[in-house]
């Protein structure tokens, strides 16, 4: 445990954790304290905006003070907003936890910098993959965690779930303030950070080819966004589903999530080159975006595994299609800070995209799921029209 590799997978594989602990709970647990649907997206979308905001910010203040203090100080953040999440009995204490996650959360880069700091150049990918291997395992282990603590008891069980990712929190500090030692040997004490998340998104957004895979992205993050948290409300409301069986099938999702990126793309690559498979998996995704609203709680077993099928398909492997098309396309010496603007876009549509859903699931439960469907087939043309 005292392996930097180790601390450092342990501090994102946590904060990807948590997340995936809150994804099932969050949204039914806002109703209870009387939230709309609305409000809700609203809840769900201020974590996101906080990454979106703070990513770069807290890169730069790494570089600045070093990647410890930073990494320290944002660990304790989440231990912090977690604790808060489980005594949140209001609205507006639910929202002040997840935007105090969300800043928390938003260590990824300084990570990535840490890694960058111990690694060889020609190790340096290879060593990237914890971050990836955290983030799937987080997606698979937190929803059934989440619904089964939930689940222990339907008055306090809100409070197993925040104090156990809490102390998780805590106990990863401990790890990081006592064995984690400080790698970056050129501080610049002297640079000026600046707070200015869209300034690099413009240097891209409308340069030809890029942007439409810029543009892809964000509408199928935010077709995905609609689905993380506006389905745990409709199988709660429509198909009579409980915490801990919701908790299973975004575990579900996870799981084949995984499976897609790992053995289905090599699979598929072989048949199809990248745009062609983001094409037909935007296709059945939509496709099974647009079931979702014909699932009742009559025939929501086996139906439902067959559309999370298809909704995975697209989760696992659109990203890293759309990843690597934008890294070859990337101009000279400039890799990093587009897939960094296309990071950046994906929070801000993790941002928008619930709120919009929210609002209009208030008018029918049927519309951001329609929505979803018709955002999909459409970004299909931005894909195809490079082809």
């Amino acid at each position: 445990m005292k392996s930097p590799f180790t601390i450092i997978f342990l501090t994102v594989f946590i904060d990807l954790l948590g997340f995936g602990i809150i994804i099932p709970i969050l949204p039914n647990y806002a109703i209870s304290l009387g939230a709309s649907t609305l409000v809700t997206g609203i809840i769900a979308g201020v974590f996101s905006l906080m990454n979106f905001i703070m990513t770069a910010y807290l890169g730069q203040w790494s570089d600045k003070v070093g990647r410890r203090p930073v990494l320290i100080w944002t660990v304790l953040m989440n231990a912090i907003a977690y604790v808060l999440f489980a005594y949140s009995n209001t609205i507006w204490l639910l929202i002040i936890s997840r935007l105090i996650a969300g800043i928390g959360s938003a260590n990824i880069s300084v990570a990535q910098a840490y890694i960058s700091d111990i690694t060889a150049h020609h190790e340096r990918t290879k060593k990237m993959g914890i971050i990836g291997m955290a983030f799937g395992l987080g997606f698979i282990l937190g929803p059934p965690i989440g619904g089964f603590l939930k689940s222990i008891d339907q008055q306090h069980g809100i409070k197993y779930v925040g104090l156990f990712t809490g102390i998780l929190c805590f106990i990863n500090l401990m790890f990081v303030y006592f064995f984690l030692k400080e790698t970056n040997s050129h501080l610049n004490k002297n640079l000026k950070i600046k707070l200015q998340p869209v300034s690099s998104i413009k240097q891209f957004i409308f340069v030809p080819i890029i942007k439409n895979y810029l543009w892809y992205g964000f509408i199928f993050i935010a077709a995905f966004s609609i689905f993380q948290v506006l389905s745990t409300i409709y199988w709660k409301e429509h198909c009579l589903l409980n915490d801990k069986q919701i908790g299973w099938l975004f575990g579900f999702v996870g799981v084949l999530s995984v499976f897609w990126q790992g053995f289905g793309l090599k699979w598929a690559l072989k048949i199809l080159n990248e745009q062609k498979i983001i094409i037909l998996s935007s296709f059945l995704m939509s496709i099974a975006l647009l079931c979702l609203t014909f699932i009742s709680h009559q025939n929501i077993f086996p139906f439902i595994f067959l559309v999370l099928l298809f909704i995975s398909m697209g989760n696992g492997l659109i990203s890293p299609c759309v990843t690597s098309l934008l890294s070859q396309k990337a101009p000279a010496g400039q890799g990093g800070t587009l897939l960094g603007v296309f990071q950046s876009l994906n929070s801000l549509a993790r941002t928008i995209a619930p709120i919009i859903g929210g609002f209009l699931y208030d008018t029918h439960f049927a519309v951001p799921f329609i929505l979803s469907f018709v955002l999909m087939i459409g970004a299909t043309k931005l894909v195809h029209n490079i082809l």
